[in-house]
């Protein structure tokens, strides 16, 4: 598959069901951005999904997965804490859409309109209880 840009290829972002790999370059550009930012790879590990692997791993009706405007990442040696903060620093992903798991990954995407979450054992919460919840001391602050 082809390269979409330096760093990220047309195959991190295909769909393991069916193997298609539909992303749009806004996505890829964002994450051009944030990798600079974190002067580290990016691991995709969710981009496309087709509308039955969609459904098969819970993902939300309106998923931007289905659209090619999202991508769950992870950033070796950051926190998900860490890679929030620095993906709130790309504009794409701030008037986007970002979301917080406890298994350590990054839900980022191109949407229009601002959309944030943050999972704790499958459950939203809101993103200050998920950085308290995360915090050794318990009392971390997201910074605005």
């Amino acid at each position: 598959m082809e390269e979409l840009s330096k760093h990220f290829s047309q195959s991190e972002f295909a769909c393991p069901h069916c193997g298609k790999a539909i992303v749009k370059q806004k996505l890829v550009d964002a994450l051009e951005e944030l990798r600079s930012l974190a002067n580290r790879p990016i691991e995709i590990s969710s981009g496309y999904r087709c509308p039955k692997h969609n459904k098969a791993v819970g993902g939300a009706s309106g998923s931007q997965h289905k659209l090619g405007t999202g991508a769950d990442i992870s950033i070796e040696g950051l926190t998900v804490e860490e890679m929030y903060g620095l993906a709130e620093k790309v504009a794409a992903f701030s008037r986007g859409g970002l979301g917080l798991y406890d298994d350590g990954h990054l839900h980022v995407d191109v949407r229009s309109g601002r959309a944030q979450w943050a999972k704790i054992n499958g459950k939203k919460v809101s993103i200050q209880d998920f950085f308290a919840h995360n915090s050794p001391t318990g009392n971390a602050g997201v910074s605005s």
